[in-house]
């Protein structure tokens, strides 16, 4: 399914096609529910997302399918902190701490029911505290740097990182 998304995602790219991501924008209430369209005839005041899921959802599409650090002779790859790095740097020339360590004690605490694209989700994939980090992009879903297969999107929910999940931090307000 990952080479399938990889090979649509270059074919657009390479034919020159501005599309937007795959990842949904939408508005979210106050009370944290989300919907994809502004409700009508609603008085509840609808905030839009601090992370603009269109612009970053371009930046976080360069990476996908890009090696893991290591893979690549050259060097091309990425570790987890590394690529949440860039895209952040890219998207606002914020410049976040260097390790997944450092990066899990910075920005705000949010519940797992509370994610909005761009917060930055957290894994124990060694069984010794957090050592995986991933930027939430909606539906379920985040984009990380696995270790065998590059940048790729994950669903939070599968068997593998349901079990590890630590958490949830938000850079952006």
């Amino acid at each position: 399914m990952y080479k399938a998304l990889f090979l649509i995602v270059t074919y657009f790219i390479l034919s020159g096609c501005q599309g937007t991501p795959r990842y949904g924008g939408g508005h979210h209430t106050d009370e944290g529910t989300r919907s994809n369209s502004k409700p009508q005839n609603d008085t509840r005041q609808i905030n839009t997302y601090a992370v603009d899921p269109i612009v970053m959802g371009r930046i976080i599409d360069k990476y996908l399918g890009k090696p893991y650090a290591g893979q690549s002779k050259e060097r091309k790859g990425y570790d987890c902190s590394e690529f949440i790095g860039l895209v952040y740097s890219e998207y606002s020339s914020m410049h976040l701490p260097r390790t997944t360590e450092k990066l899990w004690k910075t920005g705000k605490r949010i519940e797992k029911s509370k994610l909005y694209f761009g917060d930055l989700v957290f894994f124990d994939t060694g069984g010794r505290g957090v050592s995986h980090v991933g930027i939430y992009v909606g539906f379920d879903e985040f984009v990380h740097a696995s270790l065998s297969n590059g940048i790729i999107i994950s669903n939070i929910n599968d068997k593998y990182y349901h079990k590890r999940y630590l958490g949830a931090r938000r850079m952006m307000e």
